[in-house]
């Protein structure tokens, strides 16, 4: 999952940045950072903010949870200011969040979801009803001194005309992936190259994915290759041979 930075639910009329944020805290405990919400709308919205704890299964699936579910949720030490507000048409509001974080080796990286949610507040009749809509922006702060970035292949093979692997994360921080697949015959001739979209695994969990092979290919031996590059210095690279 890759993981969902824009949340909507019914009616959504206004943009929130920066989309994500991923930083290295280096010395400082207090962190504040800066959103921007954009109304684009004719109506008036009413924008409540809060942050929900959440994580990521093994196919991708987002799941939420109450605040300060996991021991390194951001939301207890969060002072989220405005946490409610109104947005004129056609306007654009700021708002602050600063974290505490205490640098400890049981924490190396703090993370929650930081919600939207609005509500139109309409400025003429309508007879339509307007539903409201949420965005979540993702928050990562790793402290450097004590984090483990690391990860490695479970499985990977060929079925069916498709490349299934498991990539495992095996730090102690979340990963964001990004990856490419080379199938080849064994004279090295490229017969498939795709870049696999960015996806996140976090920490100490596995991601499965599933990649066809969308060329007809013919009788013979192949090499199907995948490249994962998860920002630490080398890359992890599987290969696997099979035969049509």
């Amino acid at each position: 999952m890759n993981i969902l930075y824009l949340l909507f639910v019914g009616y959504l009329g206004f943009t929130v940045g920066p989309a994500k944020v991923e930083k290295s805290v280096l010395g400082a405990e207090a962190v504040t950072e800066v959103f921007e919400v954009q109304n684009f709308t004719d109506d008036s919205l009413r924008i409540k903010v809060e942050f929900e704890d959440f994580d990521v299964d093994v196919s991708g699936k987002v799941s939420f949870y109450t605040p300060g579910h996991f021991a390194n949720s951001l939301a207890p030490r969060a002072t989220i200011n405005p946490e409610e507000f109104v947005i004129p048409p056609k306007d654009v509001e700021n708002l602050r969040i600063t974290c505490q974080l205490s640098r400890s080796s049981e924490i190396p990286e703090y993370y929650g979801m930081l919600l939207f949610k609005s509500q139109p507040i309409p400025t003429r009749y309508s007879s339509a009803i307007n539903v409201a809509g949420e965005i979540g922006v993702p928050i990562y702060y790793m402290i450097p001194e004590y984090a483990t970035r690391s990860a490695s292949f479970d499985s990977f093979f060929v079925r069916d005309d498709s490349l299934e692997i498991v990539l495992s994360n095996t730090g102690d921080v979340h990963l964001r992936v990004k990856g490419e697949v080379i199938v080849s015959t064994f004279d090295t001739k490229i017969v498939q190259r795709d870049s696999l979209p960015e996806f996140v695994v976090m920490p100490r969990k596995q991601r499965k994915l599933k990649i066809g092979i969308r060329e007809a290919l013919d009788s013979g031996s192949y090499i199907a290759k995948v490249i994962f590059d998860y920002g630490a210095i080398e890359l992890i690279v599987g290969e696997r041979r099979f035969s049509k």
